[in-house]
Protein backbone atom coordinates (compact mmCIF):
# COMPACT_ATOMS: atom_id res chain seq x y z
CA UNK A 1 0.00 0.00 0.00
CA UNK A 2 2.50 1.93 1.24
CA UNK A 3 4.36 2.76 -3.03
CA UNK A 4 0.53 2.81 -4.10
CA UNK A 5 0.10 5.85 -1.56
CA UNK A 6 3.50 7.44 -2.69
CA UNK A 7 2.75 7.34 -6.28
CA UNK A 8 -0.57 8.84 -5.61
CA UNK A 9 0.45 11.39 -4.14
CA UNK A 10 3.04 12.47 -6.22
CA UNK A 11 0.44 12.19 -9.14
CA UNK A 12 -1.88 14.68 -7.18
CA UNK A 13 0.87 16.83 -6.68
CA UNK A 14 1.92 17.30 -10.27
CA UNK A 15 -2.09 17.79 -10.93
CA UNK A 16 -1.84 20.96 -9.01
CA UNK A 17 1.71 21.86 -10.27
CA UNK A 18 0.65 21.65 -14.26
CA UNK A 19 -1.52 24.40 -14.12
CA UNK A 20 1.15 26.84 -11.92
CA UNK A 21 3.57 25.54 -15.01
CA UNK A 22 1.07 25.67 -17.70
CA UNK A 23 0.45 30.32 -15.86
CA UNK A 24 4.06 30.26 -16.33
CA UNK A 25 4.81 28.74 -19.97
CA UNK A 26 1.98 31.89 -20.56
CA UNK A 27 4.54 34.98 -19.87
CA UNK A 28 7.31 35.49 -21.78
CA UNK A 29 10.40 36.59 -21.56
CA UNK A 30 11.03 39.55 -22.95
CA UNK A 31 13.94 39.67 -25.09
CA UNK A 32 17.49 41.20 -24.34
CA UNK A 33 17.39 45.05 -25.06
CA UNK A 34 20.31 46.33 -27.45
CA UNK A 35 22.49 48.46 -25.10
CA UNK A 36 25.40 49.90 -25.54
CA UNK A 37 28.17 49.80 -22.82
CA UNK A 38 31.14 51.55 -21.20
CA UNK A 39 33.25 50.15 -18.42
CA UNK A 40 34.01 52.24 -15.65
CA UNK A 41 37.84 53.54 -16.00
CA UNK A 42 40.62 55.09 -13.60
CA UNK A 43 42.02 58.02 -15.20
CA UNK A 44 43.97 61.10 -14.14
CA UNK A 45 42.55 64.03 -11.95
CA UNK A 46 45.18 67.01 -12.47
CA UNK A 47 43.38 68.29 -9.49
CA UNK A 48 42.25 72.36 -10.92
CA UNK A 49 40.01 73.96 -8.33
CA UNK A 50 37.58 76.31 -10.68
CA UNK A 51 35.38 78.94 -9.97
CA UNK A 52 34.44 82.57 -11.05
CA UNK A 53 34.92 85.92 -9.78
CA UNK A 54 35.47 89.14 -9.73
CA UNK A 55 38.77 91.77 -10.25
CA UNK A 56 39.30 93.90 -7.01
CA UNK A 57 42.09 96.40 -6.19
CA UNK A 58 43.94 94.39 -3.29
CA UNK A 59 43.71 97.41 -0.83
CA UNK A 60 40.19 98.91 -1.26
CA UNK A 61 39.93 102.23 1.06
CA UNK A 62 36.28 103.04 2.45
CA UNK A 63 36.39 106.40 3.31
CA UNK A 64 34.21 108.62 5.77
CA UNK A 65 34.20 111.74 7.84
CA UNK A 66 35.19 111.69 11.23
CA UNK A 67 32.55 114.10 12.45
CA UNK A 68 29.28 114.67 11.45
CA UNK A 69 27.92 117.72 9.27
CA UNK A 70 26.57 118.98 6.21
CA UNK A 71 28.29 117.53 3.15
CA UNK A 72 29.55 121.22 1.15
CA UNK A 73 31.12 119.70 -2.01
CA UNK A 74 32.71 116.76 -3.54
CA UNK A 75 35.86 117.30 -5.98
CA UNK A 76 35.62 114.00 -7.74
CA UNK A 77 33.21 111.44 -8.92
CA UNK A 78 33.36 107.47 -9.95
CA UNK A 79 36.29 106.65 -12.04
CA UNK A 80 38.63 109.64 -11.25
CA UNK A 81 42.10 109.27 -10.59
CA UNK A 82 43.48 111.26 -7.94
CA UNK A 83 46.50 111.66 -5.93
CA UNK A 84 47.85 111.30 -2.32
CA UNK A 85 46.96 114.27 -0.20
CA UNK A 86 44.27 115.61 -2.76
CA UNK A 87 41.26 117.14 -1.60
CA UNK A 88 37.50 114.55 -2.26
CA UNK A 89 35.00 116.21 0.01
CA UNK A 90 34.11 118.80 2.49
CA UNK A 91 31.65 119.35 5.51
CA UNK A 92 29.98 122.73 5.63
CA UNK A 93 32.32 124.24 8.46
CA UNK A 94 30.20 127.59 8.97
CA UNK A 95 29.25 126.61 12.35
CA UNK A 96 32.93 125.40 13.11
CA UNK A 97 34.46 127.76 12.14
CA UNK A 98 32.38 130.25 14.19
CA UNK A 99 33.17 128.01 16.88
CA UNK A 100 37.58 128.51 15.67
CA UNK A 101 36.66 131.93 16.23
CA UNK A 102 35.57 131.80 19.85
CA UNK A 103 38.47 129.52 20.88
CA UNK A 104 40.75 131.62 19.53
CA UNK A 105 39.62 134.83 20.86
CA UNK A 106 39.50 133.21 24.14
CA UNK A 107 42.92 131.83 23.38
CA UNK A 108 44.29 135.58 23.24
CA UNK A 109 42.35 136.89 25.68
CA UNK A 110 44.02 134.64 28.12
CA UNK A 111 47.52 135.56 27.04
CA UNK A 112 46.86 139.09 27.42
CA UNK A 113 45.33 138.16 31.04
CA UNK A 114 48.84 136.01 31.83
CA UNK A 115 51.28 138.69 30.16
CA UNK A 116 49.16 141.66 32.58
CA UNK A 117 49.54 139.67 35.94
CA UNK A 118 52.80 138.31 35.63
CA UNK A 119 54.86 142.32 35.92
CA UNK A 120 52.13 142.74 38.70
CA UNK A 121 53.01 139.75 40.89
CA UNK A 122 56.55 140.43 40.47
CA UNK A 123 56.27 144.13 41.84
CA UNK A 124 54.23 142.83 44.89
CA UNK A 125 50.67 144.33 43.54
CA UNK A 126 48.64 140.91 43.01
CA UNK A 127 48.60 137.53 44.12
CA UNK A 128 50.71 134.35 42.82
CA UNK A 129 47.20 132.98 43.09
CA UNK A 130 45.92 135.34 40.62
CA UNK A 131 48.72 135.03 38.15
CA UNK A 132 48.32 130.71 37.97
CA UNK A 133 44.47 130.94 37.47
CA UNK A 134 45.59 133.13 34.50
CA UNK A 135 47.99 130.39 32.98
CA UNK A 136 45.38 127.36 33.79
CA UNK A 137 42.84 129.67 31.72
CA UNK A 138 45.04 130.27 28.81
CA UNK A 139 45.90 126.23 29.29
CA UNK A 140 42.53 125.61 28.97
CA UNK A 141 41.69 127.91 26.12
CA UNK A 142 44.54 126.44 24.31
CA UNK A 143 43.03 122.88 24.76
CA UNK A 144 39.83 124.16 22.98
CA UNK A 145 41.47 125.56 20.69
CA UNK A 146 43.05 122.74 19.56
CA UNK A 147 40.20 120.40 19.50
CA UNK A 148 38.46 122.79 17.66
CA UNK A 149 41.22 122.78 14.59
CA UNK A 150 41.56 119.07 15.01
CA UNK A 151 37.55 118.45 14.10
CA UNK A 152 37.65 121.50 11.50
CA UNK A 153 40.81 119.00 10.01
CA UNK A 154 38.15 116.07 9.90
CA UNK A 155 35.63 118.15 7.76
CA UNK A 156 37.53 117.17 4.81
CA UNK A 157 38.02 113.85 3.13
CA UNK A 158 41.84 113.61 1.82
CA UNK A 159 43.44 110.50 -0.37
CA UNK A 160 45.05 108.40 1.56
CA UNK A 161 47.17 106.84 -1.35
CA UNK A 162 47.14 107.56 -5.12
CA UNK A 163 43.95 105.57 -6.42
CA UNK A 164 40.83 105.56 -8.37
CA UNK A 165 37.47 106.64 -6.90
CA UNK A 166 35.43 103.60 -7.07
CA UNK A 167 32.16 104.77 -5.73
CA UNK A 168 30.33 107.50 -4.20
CA UNK A 169 27.51 106.51 -1.57
CA UNK A 170 26.71 110.38 -0.83
CA UNK A 171 25.58 113.52 -2.56
CA UNK A 172 25.78 117.24 -2.01
CA UNK A 173 23.86 119.03 0.49
CA UNK A 174 22.95 115.47 2.65
CA UNK A 175 23.44 115.14 6.14
CA UNK A 176 25.98 112.81 6.76
CA UNK A 177 26.64 111.72 10.70
CA UNK A 178 30.55 110.08 11.67
CA UNK A 179 31.65 107.36 9.95
CA UNK A 180 29.34 106.53 7.20
CA UNK A 181 30.84 105.36 4.00
CA UNK A 182 31.30 108.71 1.52
CA UNK A 183 33.64 107.48 -0.85
CA UNK A 184 35.37 104.04 -2.04
CA UNK A 185 39.12 104.43 -3.24
CA UNK A 186 41.31 101.54 -5.25
CA UNK A 187 44.89 101.91 -4.39
CA UNK A 188 46.40 102.04 -7.55
CA UNK A 189 49.91 101.09 -6.12
CA UNK A 190 48.33 97.84 -3.95
CA UNK A 191 47.84 95.96 -7.17
CA UNK A 192 45.08 93.56 -8.62
CA UNK A 193 43.72 90.50 -7.64
CA UNK A 194 40.69 88.49 -7.98
CA UNK A 195 38.29 87.22 -5.05
CA UNK A 196 36.61 83.62 -5.24
CA UNK A 197 34.22 81.88 -2.90
CA UNK A 198 35.37 78.42 -2.98
CA UNK A 199 33.44 75.48 -1.05
CA UNK A 200 34.42 74.31 2.13
CA UNK A 201 35.80 71.17 0.45
CA UNK A 202 38.04 72.66 -2.19
CA UNK A 203 39.32 75.28 0.15
CA UNK A 204 41.00 72.76 2.59
CA UNK A 205 43.30 72.07 -0.97
CA UNK A 206 44.56 75.64 -1.13
CA UNK A 207 47.11 76.85 0.44
CA UNK A 208 49.16 80.03 0.02
CA UNK A 209 51.11 80.65 -3.00
CA UNK A 210 49.03 78.14 -4.93
CA UNK A 211 49.56 79.10 -9.07
CA UNK A 212 46.18 79.41 -10.82
CA UNK A 213 44.99 80.85 -14.14
CA UNK A 214 43.18 83.42 -14.58
CA UNK A 215 40.94 84.17 -18.27
CA UNK A 216 39.55 88.04 -18.35
CA UNK A 217 36.93 88.96 -20.74
CA UNK A 218 38.61 89.85 -24.35
CA UNK A 219 42.00 88.66 -23.31
CA UNK A 220 42.74 85.63 -25.59
CA UNK A 221 45.36 84.15 -23.06
CA UNK A 222 44.99 83.08 -19.50
CA UNK A 223 47.08 85.04 -17.35
CA UNK A 224 48.76 83.87 -14.67
CA UNK A 225 47.95 84.34 -10.68
CA UNK A 226 48.68 83.04 -7.10
CA UNK A 227 46.81 82.80 -3.94
CA UNK A 228 47.44 85.55 -1.88
CA UNK A 229 44.40 84.85 0.60
CA UNK A 230 42.59 82.67 2.45
CA UNK A 231 39.41 84.03 4.46
CA UNK A 232 39.54 82.59 8.15
CA UNK A 233 36.04 82.17 8.38
CA UNK A 234 33.39 81.11 5.79
CA UNK A 235 30.68 83.00 4.66
CA UNK A 236 27.32 82.30 7.24
CA UNK A 237 24.96 81.93 4.16
CA UNK A 238 26.51 80.37 1.42
CA UNK A 239 29.40 78.57 3.25
CA UNK A 240 32.10 79.54 0.73
CA UNK A 241 35.21 81.00 1.66
CA UNK A 242 36.39 83.90 -0.02
CA UNK A 243 39.84 83.54 -1.69
CA UNK A 244 41.84 86.58 -3.15
CA UNK A 245 44.70 85.84 -6.09
CA UNK A 246 47.10 88.40 -7.55
CA UNK A 247 47.78 88.84 -10.85
CA UNK A 248 51.33 88.21 -11.34
CA UNK A 249 51.73 90.82 -14.12
CA UNK A 250 50.77 94.06 -12.20
CA UNK A 251 50.90 96.25 -15.23
CA UNK A 252 47.24 94.79 -16.13
CA UNK A 253 45.03 97.99 -15.76
CA UNK A 254 42.01 96.39 -15.18
CA UNK A 255 38.20 97.71 -14.13
CA UNK A 256 37.30 96.57 -10.36
CA UNK A 257 34.09 94.66 -10.90
CA UNK A 258 35.47 92.83 -13.98
CA UNK A 259 34.50 88.85 -14.14
CA UNK A 260 37.23 86.64 -14.45
CA UNK A 261 37.01 82.41 -14.53
CA UNK A 262 39.67 80.78 -12.54
CA UNK A 263 41.51 77.43 -12.53
CA UNK A 264 43.49 76.70 -8.76
CA UNK A 265 46.20 74.11 -8.97
CA UNK A 266 47.04 73.14 -5.38
CA UNK A 267 50.73 72.42 -5.12
CA UNK A 268 49.78 70.13 -2.20
CA UNK A 269 47.75 67.92 -4.26
CA UNK A 270 49.69 65.16 -6.19
CA UNK A 271 48.19 64.07 -9.31
CA UNK A 272 45.16 61.37 -8.37
CA UNK A 273 43.23 58.70 -9.89
CA UNK A 274 39.40 58.96 -10.83
CA UNK A 275 36.95 56.62 -11.81
CA UNK A 276 35.50 58.09 -14.79
CA UNK A 277 32.09 57.18 -17.03
CA UNK A 278 30.67 58.64 -20.51
CA UNK A 279 28.24 61.23 -19.05
CA UNK A 280 25.72 60.05 -21.18
CA UNK A 281 25.33 57.11 -18.83
CA UNK A 282 24.03 59.45 -16.21
CA UNK A 283 20.02 58.67 -16.18
CA UNK A 284 19.38 61.52 -14.16
CA UNK A 285 20.89 63.94 -11.56
CA UNK A 286 19.44 66.33 -8.49
CA UNK A 287 23.00 68.36 -7.21
CA UNK A 288 25.56 65.53 -7.26
CA UNK A 289 23.76 62.79 -7.27
CA UNK A 290 22.27 60.37 -10.34
CA UNK A 291 21.37 56.91 -11.43
CA UNK A 292 23.37 54.68 -13.72
CA UNK A 293 22.51 51.10 -14.83
CA UNK A 294 25.29 48.48 -14.33
CA UNK A 295 25.58 45.42 -16.08
CA UNK A 296 26.07 42.41 -14.17
CA UNK A 297 28.09 40.51 -16.85
CA UNK A 298 27.33 36.56 -15.28
CA UNK A 299 23.30 37.42 -15.95
CA UNK A 300 23.50 40.52 -18.35
CA UNK A 301 21.24 41.74 -16.80
CA UNK A 302 21.13 45.35 -15.33
CA UNK A 303 20.82 47.23 -11.60
CA UNK A 304 19.69 50.92 -11.54
CA UNK A 305 22.59 52.74 -8.81
CA UNK A 306 22.90 55.81 -7.14
CA UNK A 307 26.02 57.29 -7.35
CA UNK A 308 27.78 60.48 -6.81
CA UNK A 309 29.17 62.55 -9.47
CA UNK A 310 31.79 65.45 -9.86
CA UNK A 311 33.06 67.77 -12.47
CA UNK A 312 32.58 67.12 -16.05
CA UNK A 313 36.00 66.04 -18.56
CA UNK A 314 35.20 66.81 -22.02
CA UNK A 315 32.34 64.06 -22.73
CA UNK A 316 32.94 61.76 -19.46
CA UNK A 317 31.91 62.46 -15.54
CA UNK A 318 34.07 61.77 -12.84
CA UNK A 319 32.16 59.10 -10.25
CA UNK A 320 32.84 60.25 -6.24
CA UNK A 321 31.19 56.78 -5.14
CA UNK A 322 28.46 54.22 -6.08
CA UNK A 323 31.05 52.79 -8.77
CA UNK A 324 34.22 50.47 -8.75
CA UNK A 325 36.79 50.90 -11.77
CA UNK A 326 35.71 48.25 -14.66
CA UNK A 327 32.04 47.98 -14.00
CA UNK A 328 30.38 47.93 -16.77
CA UNK A 329 27.16 51.05 -17.57
CA UNK A 330 24.83 51.42 -19.82
CA UNK A 331 26.00 54.33 -21.61
CA UNK A 332 23.35 54.54 -24.25
CA UNK A 333 20.06 52.58 -25.07
CA UNK A 334 19.00 53.05 -20.87
CA UNK A 335 15.55 54.74 -22.39
CA UNK A 336 13.21 51.84 -21.90
CA UNK A 337 15.43 49.78 -19.51
CA UNK A 338 13.68 48.70 -16.08
CA UNK A 339 15.71 47.16 -13.00
CA UNK A 340 16.62 43.92 -13.90
CA UNK A 341 15.88 43.35 -17.25
CA UNK A 342 18.22 41.76 -19.46
CA UNK A 343 20.48 43.14 -22.13
CA UNK A 344 22.02 42.59 -25.27
CA UNK A 345 25.32 44.92 -25.24
CA UNK A 346 26.09 46.09 -28.87
CA UNK A 347 27.91 48.41 -30.79
CA UNK A 348 26.93 52.25 -30.74
CA UNK A 349 26.45 52.18 -34.82
CA UNK A 350 24.35 48.85 -34.97
CA UNK A 351 22.34 50.44 -32.09
CA UNK A 352 21.26 53.53 -34.05
CA UNK A 353 20.95 51.64 -36.95
CA UNK A 354 18.87 48.83 -35.41
CA UNK A 355 21.44 45.80 -36.48
CA UNK A 356 22.23 45.23 -33.02
CA UNK A 357 24.72 42.13 -32.71
CA UNK A 358 26.55 41.50 -30.03
CA UNK A 359 29.54 43.53 -29.46
CA UNK A 360 33.05 41.93 -29.92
Amino acid sequence: MRPFLSLAALLAFAGLAAPALAADAGVKEQPPRPVAAASAVLALDAGDIKASGLVAYKREVVLSFKVGGVVQAFSVDVGDEVKQGQSLAILDTAEIDAQWREVTANVEKARRDVQRLAPLVGQGFAAQARLDDARTALAMAEANRDSVAFNRSLAEIKAPADGVILARDIESGQIVPAGLTVLTLGDIGSGRVVKVGIADRDVVKIALGDAAGVRLPGVEAPTTAHVSRIAPKGDMRTGAFMVELSLDDTGLRLPSGLVADVAIRPRSQEESRVVMIPASAILEGFGAEGSVFVIDPATSRVERRRVAFGPLSGENVQIRDGLAPGEKVVSAGAGYLRDGDAVLVTDLVALRDGTAKPAQ
